[in-house]
């Protein structure tokens, strides 16, 4: 082997080193990226897991105090509807404002997972357990608020007119619920009976499908609850 050769062999090994080198380089360098980012995404994840926590647990109490209010409701709604005459129910204007008055009093508190699926942080949750959960408990949500918009114009138009007319509350209430020019009418006559049953009824309809909501949202719920405390 001459010595244009031996200087082609040496050349093309010490070529081959330094590109082995730079690759083994820029390996470790993406691999140290990768664990930089790992860990970013690591703490993220547990920064967000708190704060969904914090929000489940508000969500929850205030599930649980909702849930108790709205069957108050329907207690004092099937007793309006089993009444025979109006006349003879002692506090039948205490019965009214803890029936037919009764109104959606829940507001989640979820703006944790709202900024997840906004952000795109919750493909960071490792948990499919976790994720799952949250979506089921998203759209239980969102059910709810759907039903209690329905129940509030429901309300609006045909219960609220008709329990200022004829129980003549006053203008505290007529502006509680948004009908202050009605507050101001006089009072009906004669009490429509049929009426204040029939809407008596309808509205114990509404109220027991929210009372079912309610139930699937708690579940739902207490199943965030159980896969947050597996993910921490």
């Amino acid at each position: 082997m001459n010595d244009i050769q031996r200087g082609k062999g040496y050349l093309l090994r010490r070529l081959a080193a330094e590109l082995g080198v730079i690759v083994l380089g820029v390996l470790i360098a993406l691999w140290a990226d990768g664990q930089v980012a790992e860990r970013a995404d690591r703490r993220i994840e547990a920064s967000r897991i708190a704060a969904l926590q914090q929000n489940v647990t508000a969500t929850r109490a205030r599930l649980d105090r909702a849930l108790e209010e709205a069957r108050s409701a329907e207690e004092a709604l099937t007793s309006t509807a089993r009444w025979s005459d109006a006349s003879s129910v002692a506090g039948r204007e205490s019965m009214v404002t803890a029936g037919l008055l009764y109104g959606p009093v829940f507001t989640p508190e979820l703006n944790v997972y709202a900024d997840l699926k906004n952000s795109g942080d919750l493909a960071l949750l490792r948990s499919g357990d976790l994720r799952q959960a949250l979506a089921r408990m998203d759209a239980v949500l969102e059910e709810l608020a759907l039903l209690q918009s329905d129940l509030v114009l429901v309300q609006q138009l045909n219960i609220d007119p008709f329990v200022i007319r004829e129980f003549d509350l006053g203008s505290t209430v007529g502006s509680w619920v948004g009908l202050d020019d009605l507050a101001r009418e006089p009072a009906a006559p004669d009490f429509d009976f049929r009426t204040f049953r029939n809407l008596s009824l309808f509205k114990l309809d509404l109220v027991q499908q929210e009372i079912l909501t309610y139930e699937a949202a708690i579940d739902a719920v207490d199943a965030v609850e159980a896969a947050l405390d597996a993910s921490s």
